[in-house]
Parts: C-alpha cells; structure tokens; sequence
C-alpha cells in the first residue's frame, strides 16, 4: 500500500527562522555602526599624526624656509575651546608659538563627531612646533612633562584614541 506523504516546512518552522534571521540583522547593523564611528576615530587620530609628521618633516628639510620668507619653522595649534578643529602654520615671528600674524598654512577640520577631548596641558591648549634646520621640537605649555597628549573621542563611543609627541619629535598614535 502506498502512502502520499507531503515533504515541506511547517508554518511555525518558518517564523523561527525568519526571527533568527531578523535578530542577527538586527546585532550586524549596530555593530556596523559603532566600527563606522571608531573607524572615523581612528583615522582622525592618524590624521592628527600624518600632519604632525608632515610638518616635521617640511621644518627638517627647510621647505619654504629662508630670510626672504620669514618662515623659522612649521607648528600645529591646538585649542580644547575649538575641539573639532586645528591649525598648520608657519611661524613669521621666531616665538614658536601660533600668531594670527604667523602663516596660516591649513586648517583642519576633524571627522564627523570626533572631537579633542583632552590636550595634557595646564591651559588646555598647546603649539606643537618643528624648527628648522635642526630637527628641534618645541612643545608649549607642557609643564614640565617631557611630551604632550592628545585625545580625540566621540560623544557616543566609550573608547578614545590618542596622539603623543615627545620633546625628542617622537609621534604615536595609541
């Protein structure tokens, strides 16, 4: 005797698995979000580093540097107060420190939400300036600590990131 048996998936079957699908959609789209904002931490803080070098790198080759010019050396400017921003410049005057009569060569704005938390300084503000012809490094208001500390976060995230440059011209990104 033949029996007609009917191959398939039950109803409830089918909503299981359609709510596991739901739920693990759910967990990969907010993680997504979360690794976009600390990739946009991150690369901010390797972009903080990458211009810190850049103008290390321009103060130890002399570019654009000369009695004619009146360029001595090349700083960032970094101030707590515009935490979404900082400054490139050419120091004019020989103070090693930013001027509104210095060169502004660029100034850059952070990625979206990533802010300077923090500047291990007393004032919370700090000029961070490569002399040249001799690879000097001049750190302001670092009082007495032997290097400076940035930290760059974001209102939404837990973790932070930061740049260290030492008196020795020494830039890490942690």
């Amino acid at each position: 005797m033949l029996k007609n048996k009917q191959k398939g998936f039950t109803l409830i079957e089918l909503i299981v698995v359609m709510a596991i699908i739901v739920i693990l959609t759910t967990l990969v789209l907010a993680n997504y979000r979360d690794g976009q904002k600390r990739y946009a931490l991150s690369q901010s803080a390797q972009q903080l580093a990458s211009d810190l070098r850049r103008i290390q790198n321009m103060a130890m080759n002399g570019v654009g540097i000369s009695a004619a010019s009146g360029r001595r050396g090349y700083g960032i400017y970094i101030n707590l107060a515009n935490n979404d921003s900082y400054i490139i410049y050419a120091d004019q005057n020989g103070n090693n420190t930013w001027q509104p009569s210095d060169e502004l060569i660029e100034a850059i704005n952070l990625a979206n939400n990533v802010k300077i938390t923090g500047v291990s300084t007393p004032n919370e503000k700090a000029d961070i300036y490569f002399e040249s012809p001799d690879p000097t490094t001049y750190i302001s208001n670092l009082g007495g600590s032997n290097n400076i500390i940035i930290t760059l976060g974001m209102d939404s995230l837990a973790n932070t990131e930061t740049v260290t440059v030492t008196l020795a011209g020494v830039i890490q990104v942690n």
